[in-house]
């Protein structure tokens, strides 16, 4: 029922964000040809309330580019990681991190393109969707967080079959 209720109380704007996250997602695949376009909606929804809520842990920290940005909440130093790492995103390391941390936030496929290429690093370190979904928390085991994604999942689903999201 809850589930059900959330999804249909989606603003459009919501729903907008998370169908750009699954379109880069979809069109990021890992080694092996796999996209992970549903975990990756699904822990949009679980960040940022599918970009709700676009700045995180900003109070508890002294600056901005250290918080949880974008509609992935994705920080800057995550940014960095994995810019390294992706040639199509070397360019992120020739902004300032004040630079970077407005992208983050104000472009949602930018933002969709680091977490989508984050999680395919992690699942190819970890090998196990668990891990990966875990990690990209900032875990190697939070079970909290990977129950709160596979809920989500469970909308993600639901906008799907009823034609909400593509």
């Amino acid at each position: 029922m809850f589930l059900s209720l959330y999804a249909d109380a989606m603003t459009p704007k919501q729903l907008q964000v998370l169908q750009t996250v699954r379109d880069v997602a979809k069109s990021i695949p890992d080694r092996n040809g796999k996209t992970y376009e549903n975990t990756i909606s699904a822990i949009c929804i679980t960040e940022s309330s599918a970009g709700k809520n676009t700045i995180g842990d900003y109070k508890h920290i002294k600056s901005f580019t250290k918080a949880s940005l974008g509609p992935m909440q994705i920080k800057v130093s995550t940014a960095r990681h994995v810019s390294q790492k992706v040639k199509k995103l070397r360019w992120l390391n020739d902004l300032s991190d004040v630079q970077l941390a407005g992208r983050l936030l104000g472009d949602i496929k930018l933002s969709a393109q680091v977490a989508t290429h984050y999680l395919i690093l992690l699942q190819n370190q970890r090998k196990e969707h668990f891990y990966a979904i875990s990690g990209y928390n900032g875990g190697m085991v939070n079970r909290p967080y990977y129950n709160r994604v596979m809920k989500n999942m469970d909308i993600v689903n639901r906008l799907i079959s009823s034609g909400k999201l593509s």
